[in-house]
C-alpha cells in the first residue's frame, strides 16, 4: 500500500489552533522548495508560483531548492531557470541525487556561493535531445533549426554560470558529462559540497555577492515592482 505524502501539524497564521497538512507545504512555508522529479510543465509552473509567492511575501528571506532530478524538458526548464535569475531573494539550489540535463542547469542557476552539492550526488550535462523521431519529414526540418537554437542557447547560460570557455562546455555537451560534487565544483555548476552537520539555516537572510550590474532600459522596472507595484 503506497505511503503517500506523510501530513504534520502546522499553526496557520491568524488560527488559534494546529492543522493538518501535507509535509511539503508546511516545508514550502519554511522557504524549501522541492524539484525531485522530471522537470515538466507542471513542476515548472508549481515552482515558479510557489518562487513568485514566497518572493511577494518576503522578498528578502532565503528560499532553498532541493534538486533530484533526471532533468526534462528544456522550455519548462528554462522558465524556472530565469525566475531564479531575476528574484530578489538568494536562491540556494542544492543536488541531494541526480542533477541531469536540464536539472544541472538548474543547479548552476541558483546565486553565485549558494549552489551546493551533496558528497554523493552525481552532476550530467549533455547537449538538448528532441522528439523529432516521431515527426513528419517537414516537421523535423523546422525543429531542427529550433533544437540548435536552443543548444546555442543552452551553451551560453552554462558559459556564464559556470566561467568556462566555450570550447570546453561545447565539447562537453556532445556527450553525456558525469561528475561527482567535487568534479562539480572544479567545473562551476556549484560552490561547494555539504559537509557532515552542516546543517541549512532556512527563513535567513544571506547577503547576495556582488555582481556586474545590467544595463536596463530607463523605463524597465524589477521583478518585484512588477509583481506588487510597490518599489524597492
Amino acid at each position: 500500500m503506497p505511503v503517500g505524502i506523510p501530513k504534520v501539524a502546522f499553526l496557520v497564521p491568524g488560527e488559534d489552533e494546529e492543522t493538518w497538512v501535507d509535509l511539503y507545504n508546511r516545508l514550502y512555508r519554511q522557504r524549501a522548495l522541492f524539484l525531485c522529479q522530471e522537470v515538466d510543465y507542471e513542476i515548472s509552473n508549481q515552482l515558479i508560483g510557489l518562487i513568485t509567492f514566497l518572493t511577494i511575501e518576503d522578498k528578502t528571506l532565503d528560499q532553498h531548492l532541493f534538486i533530484n532530478s533526471p532533468g526534462g524538458g528544456i522550455i519548462p526548464g528554462l522558465g524556472l531557470f530565469d525566475l531564479i535569475d531575476v528574484v530578489p531573494p538568494t536562491i540556494h539550489t542544492i543536488c541531494v541525487g541526480v542533477a541531469a540535463s536540464m536539472a544541472s542547469l538548474i543547479l548552476s542557476g541558483g546565486t553565485i556561493t549558494y549552489r551546493l552539492a551533496f558528497p554523493h550526488a552525481r552532476v550530467m550535462i549533455h547537449q538538448p535531445a528532441s522528439s523529432f523521431f516521431e515527426s513528419q519529414t517537414g516537421e523535423f526540418v523546422m525543429e531542427m533549426d529550433l533544437v540548435v537554437a536552443l543548444r546555442d542557447q543552452v551553451e551560453n547560460l552554462y558559459i556564464e554560470k559556470t566561467g568556462q570557455p566555450q570550447s570546453v562546455i561545447h565539447r562537453d555537451l556532445e556527450r553525456d558529462a558525469f561528475m561527482s560534487a567535487t568534479e562539480a565544483i572544479a567545473y562551476g555548476i556549484v560552490d561547494a559540497q555539504a559537509k557532515e552537520k552542516q546543517g541549512f539555516k532556512f527563513g535567513g537572510r544571506s547577503p547576495k555577492p556582488p555582481g556586474k550590474p545590467r544595463v536596463r532600459p530607463k523605463d524597465a522596472v524589477d521583478f518585484y515592482t512588477f509583481m506588487t507595484g510597490k518599489s524597492e
